[in-house]
């Protein structure tokens, strides 16, 4: 699904990063494509170890894939980011237990894996825990792991009583194990967070906006896709992801649709409001210091003028 102009871009290098590849991230993988499509040379790197604020400072990459907490996390120590649109925009967290522990308040006592006391992961983890009022400083134990397939393997190995992975992982590991349990979905704890975001550094975009605008088609354009079929959606994880199953990629996308993973309207991709209550809750929950102006770290014109040239619809 194309919908919208095309775009000139060559002679432009863009080097960008991303996670490792997932069903829920195959719309970075389709936008990359089409930048590449309208003539950019992309170089796409896979970030594991550092967050894509880091990577772009070390100026080892222009823009980032990563999550939305990045963008924030960056402009707290003074980096000066900007998000753009959103390859996910409900947060692809769920929380995973072992059996016997069949809600969140039945947590209190037991140990939660976690990437880092910084970490989105633990971020959610702790939102989901107050809103059932308990005391995630004093009613759980959280233990660093390392990233989501790392915690998944600790849950598979019983380490831990539950932890928040990713959905791709969780579809993996509840094929392996009948001995675990999805608690609740992260995006129904803060359904107007965005989950993930494309950004760069200020200059960057405004030395060349016109990879902006295309970036910001190519998100609607990524969605519209995703949202069309599901087959087709199936097919191009089978092909990029590496040991993907077909029924993991079919559940991740219905489970994406259901709670808004990818929206085709530009006011629900990415929106300042979203991004300033994720603001709110780092603050308060001590992840930073001071509050970050949402305004400053998110432009969403560049999403509404590619929906008005008719970016991702037939």
């Amino acid at each position: 699904m194309k919908g919208g102009p095309d775009f000139d871009l060559s002679g432009k290098k863009v080097v960008a990063t991303t996670s490792p590849p997932g069903a829920i991230n195959m719309g970075t993988f389709f936008a990359y494509k089409r930048l590449e499509e309208w003539g950019a040379d992309v170089e796409t790197v896979i970030v594991t170890t550092t967050s894509g604020v880091q990577t772009i400072i070390a100026g080892r990459a222009d823009i980032a894939s990563q999550g939305s907490d990045e963008v924030i996390l960056g402009a707290a120590e003074g980096a000066e980011m900007v998000a753009v649109g959103a390859p996910s925009t409900a947060m692809e967290y769920v929380l995973v237990a072992k059996k016997g522990v069949s809600d969140v308040k039945a947590l209190k006592g037991k140990t939660i894996g976690m990437s880092g006391p910084s970490g989105f992961d633990a971020l959610l983890a702790r939102f989901a825990l107050e809103d059932e009022q308990l005391d995630p400083r004093k009613d759980v134990k959280f233990v660093q792991i390392g990233g989501s397939p790392e915690r998944a393997s600790a849950l598979l190995a019983g380490q831990v009583d539950a932890a928040t992975i990713i959905m791709d992982d969780w579809e993996e590991l509840r094929r392996k194990t009948e001995d675990l349990e999805l608690i609740l979905y992260m995006a129904d704890v803060v359904p107007e967070f965005p989950a993930t975001a494309y950004f760069a550094e200020a200059s960057y975009w405004e030395e060349n906006s016109d990879v902006a605008l295309a970036l910001a088609c190519a998100n609607l354009q990524a969605n519209a896709w995703i949202s069309s079929s599901e087959d087709t959606f199936v097919d191009y994880v089978l092909q990029v992801v590496p040991g993907a199953t077909e029924e993991a990629a079919r559940s991740i996308h219905q489970a994406g649709k259901e709670v808004g993973m990818w929206p085709t309207d530009a006011g629900d991709v990415f929106t300042v409001e979203g991004l300033g209550g994720l603001v709110d809750a780092m603050v308060e929950t001590g992840d930073i210091s001071e509050p970050v102006d949402p305004a400053t770290i998110a432009d969403v014109s560049y999403l509404e003028e590619a929906a008005e040239m008719g970016c991702g619809q037939e």
